[in-house]
């Protein structure tokens, strides 16, 4: 990773509530040479399997913007979904969201540090998840994204998008899972 880059991150804990009512969201936010103005940041839940009450539930009651994540790697009892239960994992990161400041999009670096980000917040056997897709700020969890318009000049961006943005994270090691969404071990 390019030294000129500080990650940082920060965790939301609320006092007198459990799992069951909220997600463990971390934030990791991006610094160029340490300086104040952050150039990025990656959104990341961490659930502990057999550990964290029914994960599928508190994401029904904070999913920010996850949304397809949750249906694919978890049963509606919040058990891990048999795909990943056959993998595991001692603790799942899920890639809520990465963002970058204009001038750094499209260079492949909120990916690398999103990556990065993971890897420092793995233990062994963890198991990063992603849905490679666009965010638009338009589309909250369980709306249909612009991709699966039925109006093909609507949908045909995104569906590029899509198909890249997949390349990309599977030269980084992850490999589809379900239903679009990707994983990928992460060791020490």
């Amino acid at each position: 990773m390019d030294d000129r880059i500080v990650i940082s991150y920060s965790s939301r804990h609320f006092s007198g509530e459990d799992w069951t009512e909220r997600a463990d969201r971390w934030t990791a936010a991006f610094y160029e040479n340490d300086a104040d103005r952050v150039l990025g940041t990656a959104v990341i839940t961490r659930v502990v399997p057999g550990v964290t009450p029914n994960p599928r539930q508190a994401f029904a009651a904070d999913p920010g913007v996850l949304d397809r994540i949750p249906r694919v790697i978890f049963t509606e009892d919040g058990e891990l979904a048999p795909v990943v239960a056959e993998l595991r994992p001692t603790l799942l990161l899920l890639l809520e969201s990465v963002e970058v400041a204009a001038e750094w999009r499209g260079k492949g670096v909120g990916m690398r540090l999103a990556v990065e980000a993971l890897r420092r917040l793995a233990v062994p056997g963890a198991l990063a998840v992603c849905y490679p897709a666009p965010v638009h700020p338009q589309h909250g969890p369980g709306e249909v994204c612009s991709y699966e318009s039925d109006d093909p000049e609507v949908r045909r961006p995104d569906e590029e998008a899509v198909a890249k943005l997949r390349r990309a994270w599977e030269e980084h090691g992850f490999s589809l899972l379900a239903d679009g969404v990707y994983a990928r071990r992460m060791g020490p």
